[in-house]
């Protein structure tokens, strides 16, 4: 019999799920108005690419003190001091004139992310324990993608309908109301703050971490190469404008989050780390008919089989890695620290993405570099299924 979740569980979740949301919103919303940037700043596409590997900086480098403060002090203060440093970043946006100020604006939003996500994956981790715990982390990457739904699309909307700045200013009214709500309904399951804490790194000893850290690295490394890239290919080559180019990254977001919950409650039946594996490859296969076509409805459709094969491959990682944290003797008070780990991975993967990007297209043609991405990524795929075997085949015959 399924076992009803409590109120603190569903407040919890509802409200995790709201920080997220706020997060992506900002974070997707530059990807339509990339183009604007592009005509205003006339940056080079290296630059373009530090520009969005900038936010994943700010998260690397908050991300394992932010860890730690959650496990010693709980997770609202960290949840709340993510959001109010977002809407700082936001502002900073608004008032930017320079492509220096959008870069330490980006940095800004990096340093709020690494408090929300990390704070908020872990308290979810607190509040399920067991088989619970895959679903609910499929819901909250659900929550992500939404997020980045509406930022992309619906920035794309208001900056057509009144410019540059509304949709920076539509987005801190949505971020006050959602500190407000996280300020007074957010409520912690009671626990024990930790005395004594492992590094944030000491957990790469364990192999299932090492697995879990190549399937972040590929995956989300190449969905962020993307981002500063298609969306000037595709303005450029299939005359989309930015409302277009946010409507196509919301459809893609939508196939992600419908998708991550599926793969989450799967990850809980079956081995997660063949279902991260399946994603990966069906990422490759999807990627070339971004650029095969001059169509617009075949982006389209890739990025539906792109969006769905990512969430696929990276949603059972979340669950996997707390399972990690359970099965090593963790108390729970280290599920901070576990979630600062997959935090500083998606940062790097953020940072490389981008940069390799931009640096390809400096010297290749955009569909070139999609098919080489491809390529390189079936490559990767393939050696990680080699080495889980082996190191799975050593097991048994110990």
């Amino acid at each position: 019999m399924k076992k009803e979740w409590t109120n603190l569980q569903k407040t919890g979740l509802f409200l995790v799920i709201a920080v997220l949301f706020t997060d992506m919103i900002m974070y997707s919303l530059l990807v339509p108005i990339t183009p604007y940037i592009d005509e205003t700043y006339q940056p080079t596409a290296t630059m373009m690419g530090v520009l969005f590997s900038t936010y994943a900086v700010g998260l690397l480098i908050a991300t394992p003190f932010l860890g730690r403060l959650s496990d010693k002090i709980g997770r609202k203060i960290p949840m709340l001091l993510g959001i109010f440093t977002l809407i700082i970043s936001t502002l900073l946006f608004i008032v930017s004139d320079h492509m220096w100020m959008l870069i330490i604006a980006r940095f800004i939003q990096g340093v709020a992310a690494g408090a929300s996500w990390t704070a908020g994956f872990a308290l979810l981790a607190d509040l399920f324990p067991g088989k619970s715990r895959g679903p609910v982390m499929g819901f909250a990457l659900t929550g992500v993608s939404a997020g980045t739904l509406l930022g992309a699309p619906v920035g794309g909307w208001l900056f057509n309908l009144g410019g540059y700045q509304l949709p920076f200013l539509v987005t801190i009214v949505c971020n006050v109301f959602i500190f407000l709500v996280t300020l007074f309904l957010l409520k912690e399951p009671k626990r024990t703050p930790s005395k004594t804490q492992s590094g944030t790194f000491s957990l790469l000893r364990v192999k299932e971490v090492r697995w879990i850290a190549a399937v972040i690295l590929i995956g989300e490394g190449i969905v962020t190469m993307l981002e500063p890239v298609l969306p000037v290919y595709a303005a450029n080559y299939l005359s989309m404008d930015a409302q277009a180019i946010g409507l196509f990254f919301g459809v893609m977001t939508i196939s992600y989050g419908a998708f991550s919950p599926i793969s989450g409650s799967l990850s809980s039946k079956y081995d997660p780390y063949k279902i991260m594996i399946i994603g990966l490859f069906f990422m490759a296969l999807a990627l070339p008919f971004l650029v095969i076509s001059t169509s617009v409805w075949v982006l389209v459709f890739a990025g539906i089989a792109l969006g769905g094969a990512t969430g696929f491959a990276l949603s059972p990682t979340l669950s996997a890695l707390g399972k990690v944290v359970d099965d090593n003797g963790g108390d729970g008070d280290e599920y901070g620290t576990a979630y600062a780990l997959f935090n500083m991975l998606f940062a790097s993967a953020m940072i490389i993405g981008p940069m390799l990007g931009g640096a390809l297209t400096d010297v290749m043609a955009v569909p070139n570099a999609v098919y080489i991405s491809s390529l390189l990524m079936i490559i990767a795929a393939g050696m990680l299924i080699r080495l889980m075997k082996r190191q799975k085949n050593h097991m048994r015959s110990e």
